[in-house]
């Protein structure tokens, strides 16, 4: 039984509806926002993978400090990785789930074309602690060549690359063939930040009457690509 009008409602919706649930697909990297419009709620978070329920909200003390509290009563996560992946439930303080949203994280490789010779940047972002690079073709069991580490930034297995703009950008000058591959940046956990793949397009010129052709005497797995 509901005794108060405003309970007695959202029983009713809840008997002949059920909770309201929602699914939402964010890419990793990428801004969460949950709006909660309340400011006597609770918001917690059941991960699809092993874990336990976790509360993220109670009224306007946010509980986990990845979450901030914005003033238009809605939690915000700046920077998704896979592991918040899950349920999100936006509950009364009497305990009733008023709404469930469900948050799909999707990797959402972002696609980079080049020319041959040409400059490719990389935007690093604030929590981005190793940057990755798998070359394409090559074997599944080759570990990624780490391009960038923030521990170490002086030193990679590579040798390829410098970060410009203070540190907010990682460039590759003179691209080839060889660069082309997936680059993943992950943060101090080893969370996914980022994924993108880079293309490199042969390039023909002619300058004062000769020509200028990529030649490729031997094709490698480090060769496969687009030419054109």
């Amino acid at each position: 039984l509901c005794v108060f009008y405003d309970i007695f409602t959202l029983c009713l919706i809840s008997s002949l509806t059920g909770e309201r649930e929602k699914v939402q697909t964010v890419c990793v990297g990428k801004e969460f926002r949950l709006p909660v419009d309340s400011t006597s709620r609770i918001v917690t978070f059941t991960p699809d993978s092993e874990g336990p329920r976790q509360v993220l909200l109670e009224k306007t003390t946010v509980k986990d400090p990845r979450f901030e509290w914005t003033r238009d009563k809605t939690l915000v996560l700046k920077e998704v990785t896979l592991r918040d992946q899950g349920l999100y439930a936006n509950k009364l303080s009497v305990g009733f789930t008023y709404e469930t949203v469900h948050l799909i994280v999707s990797e959402c490789i972002k696609p980079y074309r080049r020319n041959y010779g040409e400059t490719f940047e990389h935007g690093i972002p604030e929590n981005g602690s190793v940057l990755e690079f798998s070359r394409r073709g090559a074997p599944p069991e080759a570990r990624p060549i780490v391009l960038w580490n923030r521990t170490n930034p002086e030193t990679s297995n590579a040798g390829r690359g410098r970060l410009l703009r203070g540190g907010k950008v990682w460039a590759a000058e003179r691209v080839t063939q060889a660069d082309q591959g997936n680059y993943t940046i992950k943060d101090d956990d080893g969370n996914v930040l980022s994924r993108s793949t880079l293309s490199v397009r042969g390039e023909r010129k002619q300058n004062n009457g000769s020509v200028h052709d990529v030649v490729i005497t031997r094709l490698t797995p480090r060769d496969d690509g687009l030419y054109e």
